[in-house]
């Protein structure tokens, strides 16, 4: 193995990660523990938002036509609203939590409806009624958490606006004791295109693009989580609370209104740079100390869980539990058409870039001289050190790049939906589904594991309800383990 010229000074040697089929079935083991965490404590992280509930649908399958894999539904549909109310101020006592809330955004054709009313209901008594503003957003306060019956009333249609043909027209979301709760209804207008005329075929199309793009930000994410598996052998539970930094980091360089007011693309810029130092900071000033002091790499995965909990818990009292959009591009049409594929033009952009930056990370591990070290510490961290590798100078480039890497993800989440305090978590256990499934510690694993698992997952929204996507690249991962333990790009070791 070549040795890389690095600092004279070698930092000691990286916990060396075990690999086999028993660390894989540890580590999914301990995903579903962390995802029934809250409710075995009997307590949740903080208080919901709407990005923290998934947008309930017309129908199953429905979502995946608009090439967005949160549900939004450009050119015939609605997206998830973000709330219009402004976040508290840190430190501030509030007389009561705000009522939770039912919101939506009605659009047909790709234009917002204005004047619609939207009735929520419970047990057959009316809970109460809004119009829609000039642009379509609508929201209704319920009193409690529970379930809802939420419908619109055709009456107050505009004249050429109509549910689609075969859309459910009363939805029963299941409202969270706090935060907003966005719904989804299928509208359509005369003279837009119409879903009824597109076929079966055309619907797939239409999903697999949105799971090209939803897994090429998922790849791109997972790369960093990767690394640092193959670099320290820490399975890093708090690589969500990175991806949510990188979008709040962006959103608050961005915004008009409490921000910088920067383009978006300088935010952006901006962002993923805040969040590799974030990345970087972790390391100096949490896991380093660790494994100089000889903490078992076990121990450092339960302090990444608590971590990743108290991150969330500052995101969502400085940032606030709404849910916003960045000041660009927020509502876009499907104007981009690819055959029988219409795209909103920024999903077209999010997977141009994404699809970039997938290949310069692929060509920065493989040619540059630092991608040559990742990739000899990743292999074995004790030989890189006797080579000359400062492989504590290594692991900090990786939280670095991992940073950065989440962060660009977080970014391009945030522009295709919503920013949220807790939009990482929601995308963690994909994320680590395509890590395993590509094979632990190897970043070309996590990117094409990342792009298998998003376009599975999406189009089976085709046939399933889109709550159950989570549940669908989890069942593709044990079912892959289950014949290839060690992951698709993943090398099978000897037992010793």
């Amino acid at each position: 193995m070549a040795s890389v010229q690095s600092s004279a000074m070698s930092g000691p040697p990286p916990a060396t990660p075990r690999s086999g089929g028993s660390v894989r079935w540890v580590l999914l083991a301990a995903v579903v523990l962390v995802l029934l965490l809250p409710d075995l404590t009997g307590a949740s992280p903080a208080p919901a938002s709407s990005a923290g509930q998934t947008p309930t649908t017309d129908q199953a399958g429905g979502a995946g036509d608009t090439g967005d894999p949160a549900g939004g539904v450009p050119g015939g549909g609605t997206v998830p609203t973000t709330d219009s109310g402004e976040a508290p101020e840190d430190g501030a006592d509030e007389p009561a939590p705000a009522l939770p809330r039912i919101t939506a955004t009605l659009t047909a054709g790709g234009e917002p409806v204005e004047g619609v009313t939207m009735i929520v209901s419970q047990g057959g008594q009316e809970v109460g009624r809004a119009d829609s503003d000039e642009d379509g957003k609508v929201e209704v306060e319920v009193p409690s958490g529970g379930s809802y019956d939420v419908t619109l009333d055709p009456d107050t249609f505009p004249e050429g606006v109509a549910f689609e043909e075969g859309a459910r027209t009363e939805l029963s979301p299941i409202v969270q004791a706090t935060g907003s709760r966005p719904v989804i209804f299928r509208l359509t207008s005369e003279g837009a295109e119409a879903r009824q005329g597109r076929s079966d075929t055309d619907r797939v199309l239409s999903l697999m693009a949105s799971g090209v793009r939803f897994g090429l930000v998922i790849g791109l994410a997972a790369v960093g989580l990767s690394l640092i598996f193959g670099t320290t052998g820490l399975t890093n539970f708090a690589h969500g609370e990175l991806v949510t930094f990188g979008a709040i980091a962006t959103w608050y360089l961005n915004a008009k209104s409490g921000g910088l007011g920067l383009p978006l693309v300088a935010a952006a810029v901006g962002g993923v740079l805040i969040a590799g130092g974030f990345g970087a900071a972790i390391e100096l000033g949490v896991f380093r100390p660790l494994r100089r002091r000889g903490m078992p790499v076990v121990s450092q995965m339960v302090v990444s869980i608590g971590l990743a909990i108290a991150l969330r818990y500052v995101f969502s009292i400085v940032y606030g539990a709404s849910s916003r959009q960045y000041a660009q591009y927020g509502a876009q049409s499907p104007t981009v058409h690819l055959g029988p594929v219409s795209l909103r033009p920024k999903d077209l952009v999010v997977t141009l870039v994404a699809l970039a930056a997938v290949v310069a990370v692929g060509v920065f591990l493989q040619r540059a001289r630092l991608g040559t070290a990742i990739r000899a510490v990743s292999d074995n961290g004790d030989l890189s050190t006797a080579s000359g590798i400062d492989t504590a100078r290594v692991i900090l480039l990786v939280w670095a790049l991992a940073g950065v890497l989440a962060g660009a993800g977080g970014l391009m989440l945030g522009t295709t939906d919503t920013v949220a305090w807790n939009m990482g978590q929601q995308v963690l256990l994909i994320m680590f589904a395509a890590v395993l499934l590509g094979g632990l510690g190897t970043a070309y694993g996590a990117m094409v594991g990342g792009l298998f698992v998003g376009i599975v997952s999406d189009v089976s929204t085709f046939w399933l309800d889109a709550d159950l996507k989570i549940v669908v690249a989890l069942g593709t991962l044990v079912l892959v383990l289950l014949f290839r333990p060690q992951g698709v790009f993943g090398v099978r070791t000897r037992a010793a």
